[in-house]
């Protein structure tokens, strides 16, 4: 599972350079203000042992645990120690909100936070937050299914609570600020929390580990673990045969959420690949609710195609703008004069300097990211009504301007999500 096979890729600091170790976290980030060092059959805050790995992102690493007091299976998240405590603020506030039954349903797409604690190591103090235990992120279940798509009804009813989950973060107030499919997480069949360790470890298998490895064979300095986890894998996540029943996702990752209303955020701290083009043009300008909704046009239209919206093999801020303007048509005036790299992609009214294939506009690269990729796998396909129907929905929240785009309201009350996506949805939720 090395990515590093010939010595080409590598996690460096000032010292010591690691071999990269496909899906598990940056080894050169176990250092001051990092992650904190983890093995197998730690037991953390007194009751939580560490089974198995769950997960990681740049603030922390997720961590399979039993409540040994309540005898069920829980999701550890340890924060790096120089992240910000903003998603403890978040979760506790989300997790304390009194809601009407119709929100009290939306919430339940939020993790749910069970404990806080801080634990101390020689990188610093790191905030823990336990939550329900997760499956995989739909953006790791994609890769792990070689970016076949989801089955229409699945991603509908996943596409669904998308938007509800954004509603309802709307409604209260707050941006989630990181919207994209490695922070949407499939949830557990009920079932699944309250495994025993011998349930676990015949459906699952022993913890997954690679040795964490040196160039030079240098000395693994001291806080690095010696091994890496690598994130478990639950039964039943093959996309392609994924039941309706299983379609049920958790919005997670608050660590770049905030109130617009209580503070002024310049940076859209979402992949590059699905980064609003304010970002871009208008750094000095206040973001808010029109950047999540760009981020989520980009979250479902991942959810329903075999790939990204605006994603190239190694996407820079320069090649997701020249991709934006493929699909979407020529920036506004004053963002087009501002765009230095114009010049190497396109004419000054917006042609193509070196035309070579077919213009991915919106409408084509529909044919081509979900029609045909479904047809390639057999699957069913949207007919023309709900083509039309997404695409309308999706051309307002990708509207260049943030004020122009619609609010989340209206992507609500779309026809796309009001007479396709939740249908599929209600009868996810009846499915046994």
């Amino acid at each position: 599972m090395d990515s590093s096979d010939g010595g080409t890729t590598s996690d460096c600091d000032s010292d010591v350079c690691f071999h990269a170790i496909d899906e598990a976290e940056p080894i050169y980030r176990y250092g001051p203000g990092g992650y904190h060092t983890v093995a197998i059959g730690d037991r953390l805050g007194d009751h939580y042992r560490i089974l198995d790995k769950l997960g990681y992102g740049s603030y922390s690493t997720v961590w399979l645990a039993r409540d040994e007091r309540l005898q069920r299976l829980v999701a550890v998240k340890i924060c790096t120690a120089d992240a910000s405590p903003r998603e403890y603020e978040i979760l506790s506030l989300l997790n304390h909100i009194s809601d009407s039954d119709n929100s009290t349903v939306q919430r339940g797409m939020i993790p749910k936070l069970h404990n806080m604690f801080r634990i101390h190591g020689p990188h610093g103090t790191h905030i823990c937050l336990v939550t329900d235990a997760l499956r995989c992120s739909l953006a790791l279940a994609k890769r792990r299914a070689h970016y076949s798509p989801f089955m229409l009804p699945v991603a509908r009813a996943i596409a669904a609570q998308l938007i509800l989950t954004i509603t309802y973060l709307h409604h209260k107030g707050i941006i989630h600020g990181d919207l994209h499919l490695g922070n949407v997480l499939f949830k557990l069949p009920p079932e699944f929390h309250f495994w025993s360790d011998k349930e676990l470890l015949e459906q699952c298998g022993e913890p997954e580990l690679e040795p964490v490895r040196t160039f030079d064979d240098k000395p693994i300095p001291p806080g690095v673990p010696l091994v890496a986890a690598l994130p478990m894998r639950f039964p039943r996540e093959t996309i392609r045969k994924m039941p309706l029943s299983e379609a049920h996702v958790v919005i997670a990752d608050f660590g770049e959420s905030y109130h617009p209303s209580q503070e002024s955020r310049l940076v859209c701290c979402t992949p590059v690949h699905c980064r609003p083009p304010e970002s871009k043009f208008e750094p000095t300008k206040p973001k808010s609710f029109p950047s999540d909704i760009w981020t989520l046009a980009c979250a479902l239209w991942a959810t329903l195609s075999h790939g990204e919206l605006f994603e190239t093999f190694f996407p820079t801020e320069d090649s997701t703008t020249w991709l934006q303007v493929e699909a979407l048509g020529k920036l506004p005036d004053e963002w087009w004069g501002a765009w230095d790299a114009r010049s190497r992609y396109y004419t000054e009214q917006g042609e193509l300097m070196e035309p070579d294939g077919p213009v991915w506009t919106l409408d084509y690269k529909f044919e081509k990211g979900i029609q045909e990729s479904r047809k390639r796998f057999k699957m069913e396909t949207m007919d023309l009504a709900e083509k039309v129907a997404l695409l309308a929905m999706l051309r307002p929240m990708l509207a260049y301007q943030p004020e122009q785009r619609c609010n989340i309201d209206e992507v609500l009350g779309s026809e796309w999500m009001t007479r396709y996506a939740m249908p599929d949805y209600e009868e996810m939720r009846l499915c046994k």
